[in-house]
């Protein structure tokens, strides 16, 4: 028996009241077209359904033996996972909430508990559940995570082993395109909103003001490259950040790249949002009243895809949220990152899919891998020959990123930890 803390609600009142909250974040969701079955009971057919264009692969730990479903067209391929126990995958979790959450308290004194429990947490995901799936998954190029759980709060497309790449590692993003889904059926409408949304119109957020989280220097190298690849684009920054305005600009975008601070919480989840100017929230709960028609959502540097740890088997995340709001795609940010990577990140992101034509999701993949890969030499020769052409980048861009690694040791790979290139994760299609 326990005695409950003067003042404070017991455990029962709090997961009712928890309850209520996610039930009106799923009732809001239903509400808007396509999404009626939201959380119903699925079906095959869903699966099969949504998988001709993309095959998709669910993932869920058990008591005993974890399983995966591999689904590709009429097909699904059942893969047992021995090592991804509920015990293993909360546990792995939980170091890497709690080490995770040490370093943002203590960025310097934690920095290497983190990067650390991040490897090894990524190393035991290959053996747990990517490599089983190796053989199944070797014909295709692309697949769509959807990971069930506390799965869901870590980084699978980083799962790494062993191997002979240029960092002596081979990681899950290697082996083929990834992204991340909450469902089929959320699949089956970002691909109905991407058939009918042309991605020409740039709605840019740049860092609100004044907001109690601190100032993001190289966003604006990010949004200059984004800019770069829409000439119209409109920008919202700083004071101008505001919730009105951006409500108001959001109907004329098709793309949006917001360069700030989010916050997502599991327990309320219409309490996800985009924190704007004056600290003020553009919560879920108005983002889905917007009815947005977005082919893509970059959401960079703010944890937009940070899950909190409550009732962790019903996640409604912020992106996976503004899915559900409208957007074909999203690519958010799974931890904190470092200016100088996330602006490396974003800027060959934005050159693959505006300058080479790839997708969203291949895309993030060619400039994650290429800012691992790369030594420091290697980028300072891209970046100053980005400064003499100016085509996919701003000079101003192209210097400050120059200067971020050409005085580095220039055979070193400088961004070769998988908390410099990992954090960002691809969501819908």
């Amino acid at each position: 028996m326990t005695v409950d803390e003067p003042g404070r609600p017991d455990l029962a009142t709090e997961l009712r009241a928890a309850r209520a909250e996610l039930d009106a974040a799923v009732a809001a969701i239903r509400d808007l077209p396509g999404h009626g079955q939201f959380l119903g009971r699925p079906g095959i057919a869903d699966a099969m359904a949504a998988s001709e264009r993309q095959p998709l692969v669910y993932l869920a730990a058990a008591t005993t033996v974890g399983m995966a479903f591999v689904v590709a067209g009429p097909g699904v391929i059942p893969v047992p996972l021995p090592d991804l126990t509920d015990g293993a995958v909360r546990a792995a979790a939980t170091k890497y909430g709690d080490a995770y959450a040490a370093w943002r308290r203590d960025p310097a004194g934690a920095e290497r508990d983190w990067t650390d429990c991040l490897d090894r947490v990524c190393r035991w995901l290959w053996d747990a559940a990517f490599a089983p799936l190796l053989q199944p998954l070797s014909r295709l190029s692309r697949a769509t995570l959807i990971p069930c759980g506390p799965l869901g709060m870590l980084p699978l497309h980083a799962a790494w082993c062993p191997g002979d790449g240029p960092t002596g590692r081979r990681y899950a993003v290697d082996a083929l395109t990834l992204s991340y889904a909450p469902s089929a059926r959320a699949v089956h409408a970002a691909h109905e909103v991407a058939a009918a949304v042309s991605p020409d119109r740039l709605l840019g957020v740049l860092d609100p003001r004044p907001v109690r989280a601190d100032p993001l220097p190289g966003a604006a190298w990010e949004m200059a490259t984004a800019c770069r690849s829409f000439p119209d684009a409109e920008v919202l920054s700083r004071e101008g950040a505001t919730v009105a305005a951006v409500r108001d600009a959001l109907p004329r975008a098709t793309v949006l790249h917001f360069a700030g601070h989010g916050v997502s919480s599991l327990a309320s989840p219409l309490d996800s949002a985009l924190v704007l100017a004056g600290d003020q929230p553009l919560a879920l709960r108005e983002i889905f009243g917007l009815r947005l028609g977005l082919r893509l959502v970059v959401l960079s540097a703010c944890e937009t895809a940070v899950a909190g740890r409550s009732l962790p088997d019903e996640v409604v995340s912020l992106p996976t949220g503004i899915l559900q709001a409208g957007a074909a795609g999203v690519v958010a940010s799974q931890w904190a990152l470092r200016d100088t990577a996330a602006a490396m990140v974003v800027a060959e992101f934005y050159r693959l899919w505006r300058h080479r034509s790839l997708s969203p999701a291949e895309a993030l993949r060619g400039a994650q891998r290429w800012v691992r890969d790369t030594t420091n030499g290697d980028k300072a020769a891209v970046y100053a020959d980005a400064w003499r052409e100016g085509d996919w980048l701003t000079e101003p861009a192209a210097a400050a990123l120059h200067a971020a690694v050409v005085w580095e040791e220039p055979g070193e790979r400088g961004h070769a930890g998988i908390a410099a290139w990992g954090g960002f994760a691809h969501y819908g299609v």
